[in-house]
């Protein structure tokens, strides 16, 4: 447990990002899993909505340090990937 006043306000500071960072974390991963699914159920206007949102938010995390920009990178092109096979089988 933290007792110095610098410790106390480092893990004041730790814990708010963390819950901003699942906060992001948890929306990018409602919007991709959203998009996943409108893809697969042949909604490709739906898909490409929630795509957008979901990039617009991966590239917001890059800037906000949540997000490392190799894994956003990955998690782009996973999610562009997934909407365009489901596109195909559906």
């Amino acid at each position: 447990m933290a007792r110095n006043p610098s410790a106390m306000k480092y893990k004041r500071q730790s814990d708010r990002a963390r819950t901003m960072n699942r906060a992001r974390k948890s929306t990018i991963r409602t919007y991709t899993k959203k998009a996943i699914a409108a893809a697969e159920s042949g909604n490709m206007a739906e898909a490409e909505a929630h795509q957008k949102t979901a990039i617009s938010l991966i590239d917001k995390a890059i800037l906000r340090a949540t997000l490392h920009k190799n894994t956003a990178a990955r998690k782009k092109s996973r999610l562009i990937k997934q909407i365009r096979e489901a596109g195909q089988a559906a």
